[in-house]
């Protein structure tokens, strides 16, 4: 049951169900990773196996928003720093600021190195906004593919630039 419902499979899901199978809370955690809204759902009405704070983390790393909203609402396990981290890392700038007004879990200091991998300008200013991660030398990888984010960089945390970014100038 627990791939059945990682991989978003409602009907084994259900069929493995009524067969009297069983499942444990990776169920509700892999569906959650998964963005499978309605599986978890499905899992919070009809099982009692329920889930760990790997479901929100996982749901906020997806980007899935109203799975992280309805997690919050229905259960009780919250989420950990990693649910901020991984949403920074793809860029789920809606989920970071919802988990910022909700949840009062320290921001991992990579956060913003996250997300500049990611590209995602508007997150880093975002967490820059409400001070929360920094930039590391590890960040210095955006040179060669956003000037605009490599140009706030360099304003703003020009001490944590290597001197090879110095020397481009």
């Amino acid at each position: 049951m627990d791939g059945a419902a990682s991989g978003g499979h409602m009907d084994i899901l259900k069929w493995l169900h009524a067969r009297g199978l069983g499942c444990t809370v990776s169920a509700m955690d892999g569906a959650a990773r998964g963005g499978h809204f309605e599986v978890v759902k499905w899992l919070n009405d009809h099982r009692s196996e329920g889930c760990t704070t790997a479901a929100m983390d996982g749901a906020a790393s997806s980007g899935a928003l109203n799975l992280v909203k309805w997690l919050h609402e229905h259960r009780s396990e919250g989420c950990t720093s990693t649910a901020i981290y991984k949403a920074a890392l793809h860029g789920h700038l809606d989920v970071i600021k919802w988990l910022h007004v909700h949840y009062s879990e320290e921001f991992p200091a990579f956060a913003m190195e996250n997300a500049a991998l990611s590209l995602s300008f508007e997150t880093v200013l975002f967490l820059h906004r409400i001070k929360r991660g920094g930039c590391t030398k590890a960040v210095k990888i955006v040179e060669y593919l956003s000037l605009d984010m490599l140009g706030w960089i360099r304003e703003n945390y020009r001490d944590a630039l290597s001197d090879e970014l110095d020397r481009l100038g």
